[in-house]
Formats: C-alpha cells, structure tokens, sequence
C-alpha cells in the first residue's frame, strides 16, 4: 500500500528517524488504528486516521497551527490518547494531548514543557507507571550558546513538567556547539536515551524507573556524520538495538546492548543510506531505511536478520530502478535499444538512442518504462533539456495504448530534473494496466511517445521509479 496523505511546505513533513509521529491504537474497539501526524505547513500539525487497511485516510484534523518548521514527536496511551510534543514559533517546548472520544481525537490539555531559551526535536513517551517523559536538544543561548540533551518528566499526566517552565530537567549530554538529537525507549524496568552529539559520537544512558539517577554514558558508535540517522527499539529477549546509517562510509549498520555489553558493528547494506526504523519480530531484527540511487533520489529498502545474515529486499516493488527501459527511433536502425543499465546508474548523458543523439526526437518516438510490478512515478533527469516538442503519456491495457495526462502535470522533458506523477499513489494506479510485450520484453509498461518533434532533443542521466524520500516512520503502538 502506497497512499499519499498531503502535500506539505515544511521542512521535513514527515519528522525526524528517531521520533514518533506515526501511531496505532493499543486497545479498545479502535484497536489497530493507524495515526498520523505531519506538518503540513512549515507552522501547521495535522493529524489523518485510517482503519484496517489503511487505504481510506481521514480528513486531516489541525492540532497546532505555531510550530516551529522543525521535527515533533508523539505518543499513545492505552487509552488512545495522544501526547504530541513540539516546539512552537518562538523555539518554546509544547505540549498538547488529544484524547479519543467516539471515535475522534480533540484536544484535552496543552501545556509548556521548556520556556528557558531554545529547545527543539522533543522525543516524547510515557513509561509503564503511564509517567510522560520528554528528551529534547536546549540550546542555551543566555547562557553559554551551546546545546545539550536534557529530559524532563511530569508526576501529573502533562500538566506540569519539572518543578515548571524554567526548569531545564537533567542534563543527559555535555554541552556541545552542534545541535544534538535524542531518541529514547523503555525497556524492562529502565529508561534509555541514546543521543548523536558533535554529529558523530552516538551514546547512551539509562535510568531505572524507580529512581531518578542515570547511568554514565556508554559508547555506541563513533563514526563520521551520524546526526538524526538513527533509531533505537527493544527486542524480546532482553536487548536493545540501534540501527544507524554512517553517511560518509556509506554504510547502515546494527548494534545491540545486553544490559552489560555492545555487541560489534553488524553491517547491514554497504550503500548510502538514511532515515533507519528498527522493530523487533520475535526477537529477530526488522530494519527499515532508504538507499540513495543517485540525484538525490531514494528508494525504501526493508533487511530482516536470517540467520547470521541479513536478508535485504526493496520495501515497495513499485519504487525503485525500472527493470526495464527501451528507446524507439523511428527512422533508427534498430529502431529499439536498451538502456536499462544507463538508466540504473548516475553516469551523465549516457541515456540516448544512437541514431537520434536523444531520448526522443520525432514525432512517433517512444520512450518506454516497464516494471514486473505496477508503478505510479518516474523520476526523469537530464543533461540536455529539450526544446520544442511535447508528448503523450499512455499506458496498455491489455489491448490498446491509452493517453492518460499525469496526475503531475505534462510532462515535455523540458526540465533537467523532474519527478512526474503518473498518478497520485500505488492505490490510484488504473484497474485497467495490463502487463504487455514490447520488443518481446512483457512488463507493465507506460511510455511518452512524441506528438510534436524537439528542436533540441532531450538527453537522459538517470531514468527511476523513485522519488525524493525524506524519513521513514515505522507505527508505533506503545506510548
């Protein structure tokens, strides 16, 4: 399932990796509802809800309309309420519950967590004595302007945090330059934060729940350029995961904490990766993160553990390089010509059919995009722009080609980096596509055949079934 919820001017609409913003209901006669929250302006919060199976969404509910352009975080209770935190307009530290009543969500409280200065991307989460904890970055700009990973809790459900506003809570981190990010988790009977300081040193305390004092720090990883790439989450047999990406190695890694020791760097994919979401199935470690295919474009990619090995697959086979692409020239000899691989990679202007020089040229030119799988995007990047020409979009069904206008608007090769939208998402994709052979290749296929012809014809870089991912979410059921 592949459904678009919003369209969005914020910064990061959909969050940060080691914040909580997608949520399904624990309990009750709602049980296993799924609940989003998004910015949806760079100061707008909106909240959208969905049932089994999660293809017919809500119409958004505004929760704050004075946020920050920057990450927020949320939780559930047993009772569905929820608990969103964020910093408003100002870089002051909110809170708003929502609580559910016949079926719907309307705030019940809000209140400030930190009005000392500036704090933001709050992780915010209730431990099993239902005692809301909130870990956030605190720049102290009066002070001495450096930042530093703080965490304040609340003895009655939200309504006042520390001994008030002013209170910073405890200091989990050193103070640093660079803003800090923080995720936390309960486990057993103890609190973690694990936290990225000076962008590339990840560590971790821990506080029992029934006493107020953490632990040292423990090192998980020191490598180059972590920042927010990273996720933590408990496993059944008593451990605590952290899956993170190490942008500069290009690597995504696992590690695991026993109670007593860290286990050694388990490599996961060898490849620039973002955004990883870690779940524990049985004890069995379930990641999810985005593999960069070139030209900023990403496509989600899911490894589970078997064995002593990782298994690794594309999350969506609607998203990803397309296993095929063909170019038609008309008046070229041969007229089809493969170019699947250039397609793939990021080698520029190697995407050309050799008797035109181009994509496409005259009228009656086709480029053709075929999936084993039905598809709903193209991302089209070129090193020569066309001039001139126009095409028309169709699909097969089976028996005929069908003109369709994309969902994103025409589509002329006129610009060197466009994401066309054939149509809105995976779930609108026409009941009618029929798998079909072209040069005796079946596939799905959608191509642009030429209806007027370029002056300047349109060269290619990379041709993807992919889109400009930012964060991953993984639904969470527990506050």
């Amino acid at each position: 399932m592949h459904k678009l919820l919003s369209n969005s001017t914020a910064a990061r609409p959909s969050g940060s990796p080691p914040q909580r913003r997608l949520l399904k209901v624990p309990s009750g006669i709602y049980k296993g509802r799924l609940v989003a929250l998004y910015a949806d302006s760079a100061h707008g919060i909106a909240l959208k809800y969905a049932d089994y199976p999660y293809q017919s969404w809500s119409e958004p509910l505004t929760v704050a309309t004075d946020a920050h352009d920057s990450p927020f975080s949320a939780c559930i209770d047993n009772a569905g309420s929820i608990y969103l935190a964020y910093a408003d307009t100002n870089q002051v530290l909110k809170l708003i519950k929502l609580s559910l009543n016949s079926g719907n969500w309307a705030e019940a409280a809000n209140s400030t967590i930190c009005n000392v200065d500036h704090s933001s991307r709050p992780v915010i989460l209730k431990d099993s004595n239902n005692k809301p904890w909130c870990f956030f970055d605190h720049h102290w700009i009066s002070y001495n302007s450096r930042h530093t990973i703080r965490a304040k809790s609340s003895v009655d459900d939200g309504q006042t945090w520390g001994t008030g506003v002013s209170d910073l809570g405890t200091a989990l981190s050193a103070a640093w330059v660079e803003q800090g990010y923080v995720g936390a988790s309960q486990h057993l009977s103890k609190l973690y934060a694990v936290y990225c300081v000076g962008r590339s040193n990840l560590i971790m305390r821990s506080c029992e729940l029934a006493g107020p004092t953490w632990s040292d720090e423990s090192t998980v990883a020191t490598l180059e350029t972590i920042d927010d790439n990273f996720h933590i989450a408990p496993s059944g047999d008593g451990k605590l995961g952290v899956a993170f990406s190490h942008i500069a190695g290009s690597r995504i890694y696992l590690k695991e904490y026993d109670g007593l020791l860290w286990s050694g760097l388990i490599e996961i994919e060898s490849a620039q990766a973002e955004s990883p979401q870690l779940t524990y199935k049985e004890s069995i470690p379930h990641i999810f993160y985005t593999r960069h295919l070139g030209n900023n474009y990403y496509v989600p990619r899911y490894a589970r553990k078997s064995g002593a090995a990782f298994t690794i697959e594309n999350f969506s086979q609607a998203l990803g390089p397309f296993d095929k692409v063909l170019l038609y020239c008309g008046a070229g000899s041969p007229q089809f010509q493969d170019k699947t691989t250039a397609s793939a990679n990021t080698t520029t202007g190697d995407i050309f059919h050799s008797s035109s020089q181009g994509l496409l040229d005259e009228i009656g030119d086709c480029l053709y995009l075929g999936k084993q799988s039905k598809f709903f995007c193209a991302a089209i990047i070129l090193s020569t722009s066309g001039t001139g020409g126009s095409v028309i979009w169709e699909y097969f069904n089976g028996i005929d080609w069908i003109q369709f206008t994309p969902d994103s608007g025409s589509c002329n090769f006129d610009s060197p980096d466009i994401i066309a939208y054939f149509w809105q998402d995976a779930i609108s994709v026409p009941a009618g596509w029929q798998v079909g052979a072209v040069n005796g290749i079946s596939a799905y296929w959608v191509r642009a055949r030429v209806a007027s012809g370029f002056a300047v014809n349109p060269v290619g870089t990379q041709l993807l079934a992919a889109t400009k991912i930012d964060d991953l979410a993984l639904a969470e059921e527990v506050a």
